[in-house]
């Protein structure tokens, strides 16, 4: 089985881009696949999408290039609009974008997924490859609504047809699978037990730091390597995954997020917008 590193939500931190990418060349993968929103929220939106254009086999769009391809009325808070907008006239005339906005005019579900032997790669979800989260809701919903999260996972799991499926979207680690699987998750103290849901028929997993999980084949799963660019789990370190087959790695890597959120708050955007993306970086947030 090919060995395939996953990267997703780079959102334009080219700092934290090359520190992963320097430790994906540790692993030497067979294929490296983005899974979208490469662009927006941060400083270095045209040389993330440069590099990554150059370095993987794979890349999809997100909701994020959508939304800057095929703008549409109040898809977006205010603060991401603004930086959206200063992202956009930072891609004009380089080719890769070009490229990628004749695509989405052309298709825009076919940019957000792809089929690789089996393997199912999506920005969001089977049933909305660009908006809907993989995500059972805010931690305080857990309990109280244990039964409809619950349900909804179930949903989300079965809109999947492949044993193996990919997604980014929701800027953190996890893995969704029923409960039945639940043995895939080791006894140990080092997981979110703040993100991880547990219902009566799934399971959806939140590792803490680097982790890896075995004995995949045949169990049907939903895998997120969390964010590059812009985490938010709670801990600010690049997020990336590497998939044999067999098992998933889930890897943090340090990155200086100080330099980043000094490049955000010298652009030319508000106040507000600049400290609202510079200050979450060091938060994970």
């Amino acid at each position: 089985m090919r060995r395939i590193a996953l990267l997703s939500d780079i959102h334009g931190n080219l700092e934290a881009l090359e520190a992963v990418l320097r430790d994906v060349a540790t692993q030497r993968p067979d294929q490296l696949v983005v899974l979208g929103d490469t662009i927006n929220y941060g400083p270095e939106p045209r040389a993330c999408l440069e590099r990554v254009v150059a370095e993987a086999d794979v890349v999809l769009a997100g909701n994020h290039e959508k939304e800057a391809a095929l703008p549409v009325a109040d898809e977006l808070e205010s603060d991401a609009r603004e930086m959206l907008e200063w992202t956009v006239a930072q891609l004009e005339g380089l080719p890769a974008w070009e490229r990628l906005k004749t695509a989405l005019h052309t298709d825009a579900p076919a940019c957000a997924q792809a089929w690789l032997d089996g393997l199912h790669f999506v920005h969001a979800t089977a049933a909305k490859p660009f908006e809907q989260y993989l995500w059972p809701g805010h931690p305080n919903y857990h309990l109280h609504l244990n039964a409809q999260l619950d349900q909804y996972l179930v949903e989300l799991l079965s809109g999947f047809t492949a044993t193996h499926s990919f997604v980014g979207h929701t800027h953190a680690p996890t893995v969704l699978t029923g409960y039945e699987h639940r043995e895939l998750f080791p006894i140990a103290n080092d997981w979110n037990r703040k993100l991880t849901f547990i219902g009566p028929r799934t399971v959806f997993y939140v590792p803490l730091g680097s982790l890896t999980l075995h004995e995949l084949d045949g169990k049907k799963v939903v895998i997120n390597p969390g964010s590059v660019g812009q985490p938010r789990d709670g801990d600010p370190r690049a997020s990336w995954a590497l998939y044999d087959g067999e098992s998933i790695s889930f890897r943090r890597v340090e990155y200086d997020h100080t330099k980043t959120a000094r490049a955000i708050r010298a652009l030319p955007l508000s106040l507000d917008t600049r400290r609202y993306f510079a200050d979450r970086l060091a938060e994970g947030s």
